[in-house]
């Protein structure tokens, strides 16, 4: 029987490079800091959270040096090539003072917190550690992503003598997409991880921003300017304080 591991990304942290080395980590770089000057955010010290591999830390700590990596997994932070201010947390229990000018989630760490309650959370813990004139913005994916990723089948990766299956599966009535990863080696089932992420609907998002000390500047189809809507596959949101939370 397959172990189903309990650690975030324990089996997966050793494959992760490879699973997505079709993303282009200097052009997401460039993005959140085109963001920066678009939308006139002097910053001087940025946090990630949910940094996975420290790839896009890499790439965007050459525009920001004074840039703190978060992680849960142990593993994805010992495996990091970013080496500086990396700390290990959940991102709903963030170990910092209030002093940073740009807080940041990306690539579906937002789609991991699994209700209402755990958004509301991660928006008052960053309202918290960020300046009165800083910026949190963050991607998710929404229904249409998930819908063109789900097609039911297995896909098959060979790396370092295992063989991997990866299922992309996602359920529209629980509105949750599963990713499920099953590790062979010499035939045999060694290992299995399933990861889990909360499709939220577009509107979600706002009604929820509402309710905190946040208001939305704006939301962009991310990797670019237009304006998101219910229909894009994946959203940037951009939000600052509000003016009576700010000063707190």
């Amino acid at each position: 029987m397959a172990e189903q591991l309990k650690k975030n990304f324990s089996s997966l942290a050793g494959f992760y490079n490879k699973l997505m080395e079709n993303i282009d980590y200097s052009l997401w770089a460039k993005y959140l800091f085109d963001i920066t000057v678009k939308y006139n955010v002097p910053v001087k010290t940025v946090l990630e959270i949910g940094g996975g591999n420290g790839k896009l830390a890499t790439a965007l700590s050459k525009k920001f040096p004074d840039y703190y990596l978060s992680e849960k997994s142990s593993l994805f932070l010992a495996g990091s090539r970013f080496r500086k201010n990396r700390v290990c947390c959940d991102m709903n229990a963030l170990p910092f003072k209030p002093h940073f000018d740009l807080v940041f989630a990306a690539f579906d760490t937002i789609n991991y917190l699994p209700s209402q309650k755990s958004f509301a959370m991660l928006l008052a813990g960053v309202s918290s550690i960020l300046n009165e004139e800083g910026v949190f913005t963050f991607d998710v994916s929404l229904e249409k992503n998930s819908l063109a990723h789900s097609t039911g089948k297995k896909k098959i990766h060979h790396y370092h003598n295992q063989k991997i299956e990866h299922l992309s599966v996602y359920d529209q009535v629980r509105r949750i997409h599963t990713n499920e990863f099953v590790f062979y080696k010499d035939g045999a089932v060694v290992e299995k991880e399933i990861h889990k992420e909360k499709i939220f609907p577009f509107e979600f998002y706002f009604a929820q921003v509402e309710k905190s000390s946040f208001y939305i500047v704006d939301c962009l189809e991310a990797f670019g300017f237009r304006k998101g809507k219910p229909t894009s596959r994946r959203v940037q949101f951009i939000l600052k304080k509000v003016k009576e939370y700010a000063k707190l």
